[in-house]
């Protein structure tokens, strides 16, 4: 319950500083009178629900934020339940009253579709309107993108135009029923909003990490069209974003100061979407802890203090097995690190580009780009360069080390989503919790697509669940 005050006091600070400008009326209009108004819906402190309660839990990423298991099990007729165990018999439906994530993107949209709607009617020339009003549109995309992932089936060409997805909505009437459309539906949406008209008009550089550029811009056009399994058009995408943004996040002091010091305003981000400290207070599976690297300097040289004394690992498995309940498992228990839960980095469009490299057939550079990162995140003592001659090779070892670098983000739970409905790489997850069992979740199992919100149901009838 904590968690849950902690996490929504947070959602709506993030969005005070203009909801006192966006007076609603029935029909929408709002008090956000002149171009620096507008800009002001830009100036987000952007924030969803943390995904270590939801997203990483369903890929066996995690058990939770903070969540012991054994309590957990002992309450099965909760949601959080049927995450954990892949118990597809329990109405999450009927559990889900309200959803943070859902709520929170589409207030987001709704400030993006406030700006477009505006931004004809007040002072200013093209030149000034061009950028915000393209930033506005990718911003549009990015978070319907991330809705259909979480809340649909994943895109597939042969049944995405008959697949339910969500409401695409470009309208500011807040009263008027929003139509859900098919995945197909959504997915044209979002590329129209992503398209390179508002990419180009986006500046090269931004030097607010919650403000979106050009590296940015590109990133979710090249984010989009690989979750559509478009590999080869995504790639180019995913270059030219780290042509304009290659800060790669460099963690090899860890074995001197002992510390992971990760600031919001890294110049690895290209755009920041995170709210609390995290990984703070994930508790990684035990699959997810075997992932990790021999000599990775978070792992093996991070520590709560500022001395290296034993039980004080940041990557804490004392913490793991008392507060998870689970010997094996992992806590992180520092909060000097601010990964970018829904927002995009530099270390993580490497991975992008490398795996449409590999999946194009070019193998070298996807695994250079690979290699790129890992160098400044293994320790010079063990680390070894990634080699390969096959596609199934050079994908294995990418997605081992991806696994590691992207906790406690939405990505390995879209990654899973992704490759599940690929032959070569779908799989069944298998998760086994000492002195409970084995659980397993199938490549098609209904728990990969999460249910929409009963106060957001109850409004609108075309929302009927997509599982």
């Amino acid at each position: 319950m904590m968690k849950k005050i902690v996490l929504g006091a947070l959602l709506a600070l993030s969005a005070a500083a203009c909801d006192d400008r966006l007076d609603f009326t029935p029909k929408g209009q709002t008090t956000l009178n002149t171009l620096a108004d507008l800009e002001l819906l830009l100036n987000q402190n952007w924030g969803l629900d943390t995904p270590i309660s939801s997203l990483c839990v369903v890929c066996n990423e995690a058990y939770g934020y903070a969540a012991n298991v054994i309590n957990t099990y002992e309450q099965k007729n909760t949601v959080e339940y049927a995450m954990l165990f892949y118990d597809e018999n329990v109405d999450r439906t009927a559990l889900t009253t309200t959803d943070a994530n859902y709520a929170g993107a589409y207030r987001y949209i709704n400030y993006m579709n406030v700006l477009l709607d505006k931004i004809d009617d007040v002072e200013g020339s093209e030149a000034e309107k061009a950028p915000i009003a393209a930033e506005a549109h990718i911003m549009r995309a990015y978070m319907h993108w991330l809705l259909v992932n979480m809340y649909a089936r994943q895109y597939d060409a042969a049944t995405a135009a008959e697949d339910g997805g969500i409401p695409y909505v470009t309208d500011i009437d807040v009263t008027a029923q929003k139509t859900k459309l098919t995945v197909q539906q959504v997915y044209d949406n979002i590329l129209a909003d992503c398209a390179d008209e508002y990419i180009n008009a986006l500046p090269d550089q931004h030097d607010n990490v919650t403000r979106g550029d050009k590296a940015w811009g590109n990133a979710v056009r090249a984010k989009v069209l690989m979750q559509m399994k478009r590999y080869d058009e995504a790639l180019p995408y995913a270059l030219t974003a780290i042509s304009y943004n290659d800060n790669l996040q460099d963690r090899s002091d860890i074995p001197s100061t002992y510390k992971w010091n990760l600031e919001q305003r890294d110049a690895s981000n290209y755009i920041f979407m995170g709210g609390m400290a995290s990984p703070f207070c994930e508790i990684l599976s035990i699959e997810s802890a075997a992932c990790f690297e021999p000599g990775d300097y978070v792992k093996d040289y991070a520590y709560m203090s500022d001395t290296p004394e034993a039980g004080s690992e940041a990557w804490n498995s004392l913490y793991g097995k008392l507060m998870g309940g689970v010997p094996g498992a992992l806590m992180y228990f520092d909060t000097s690190a601010n990964v970018n839960n829904y927002g995009i980095t530099a270390d993580r469009m490497h991975y992008t580009a490398a795996e449409c490299y590999i999946r194009t057939g070019q193998i070298d550079e996807g695994l250079d780009l690979v290699n790129q990162v890992r160098q400044l995140r293994i320790h010079p003592d063990n680390y070894q360069p990634f080699t390969a001659t096959t596609e199934a090779e050079a994908m294995a070892q990418l997605q081992r080390a991806k696994w590691i670098e992207c906790i406690a983000t939405y990505e390995n739970f879209f990654d899973c989503k992704r490759w599940n409905t690929e032959t070569a790489y779908r799989r069944t997850i298998t998760r086994t919790i000492p002195d409970l069992g084995t659980f397993t979740l199938a490549p098609d199992s209904p728990l990969w697509i999460f249910p929409f919100p009963a106060n957001a149901v109850r409004y609108n009838s075309s929302l009927t669940q997509n599982y």
